[in-house]
């Protein structure tokens, strides 16, 4: 099985959520720059459809953390970070990410992780793909960050509401560039991605 990265600090929402939990959500677990990616998960929440700024599956921005909670189910981990004011909550089983914002408890990010091709985007990008199919749908005009000692790339369409965690490493050509995280929040500005530096190439 294709293993990709995954992260513990705040890369990770940054990534993801990030891992977009600035945008995003954090990173898994693990030291920067691990690679070491979960199985892809046994269940699909709802149609397991991506729709940018608006949801993942059944778990919806508009939704309250309650009713997240009810919606994903049991068998999350929770995560306070909080030198990075984000809360992360974790459902390994069903590759899913949710990073809220720890003062206003308002969520920030939804995202899916993995290796699983059963969670796709409203324009057919499914995790593991090579980032340039995910370009070649929604085009150019988002901003990247190079994180966890470059492993990791992060890119994010602020005007979508759309972010994809890449793995950034020449060393394993069978990952490189290929999307190990796919994450949606409310589109517009957001933080900078803290741990990261931004990078303005392709």
């Amino acid at each position: 099985m294709h293993q990709a990265p995954r992260l513990r600090t705040p890369t990770v929402f940054t990534l993801t959520i990030l891992w977009v939990a600035l945008a995003a959500a954090p990173c898994a677990f693990g030291a920067p720059g691990d690679v070491d990616i979960p199985a892809p998960p046994p269940q699909v929440l709802g149609d397991g459809l991506i729709v940018p700024g608006q949801r993942v599956g059944t778990i919806r921005l508009v939704m309250s953390l309650q009713q997240i909670l009810e919606a994903a189910g049991e068998g999350y981990r929770r995560e306070v970070f909080e030198e990075h004011g984000i809360i992360l909550y974790e459902w390994r089983a069903k590759g899913l990410w949710v990073s809220l914002d720890a003062r206003t408890r308002a969520v920030r990010v939804i995202s899916v992780f993995g290796t699983t091709d059963r969670f796709r985007t409203d324009k057919g990008i499914t995790l593991m793909m090579p980032f340039p199919r995910a370009e070649a749908a929604y085009g150019r005009e988002y901003r990247r960050w190079l994180c966890a000692e470059d492993r990791i790339l992060l890119v994010r369409y602020p005007a979508l509401g759309l972010q994809f965690g890449v793995v950034n490493d020449p060393s394993k050509p069978m990952i490189h560039r290929r999307i190990f995280q796919i994450g949606v929040f409310k589109p517009g500005p957001l933080p900078a991605v803290q741990g990261c530096r931004e990078s303005p190439g392709s």
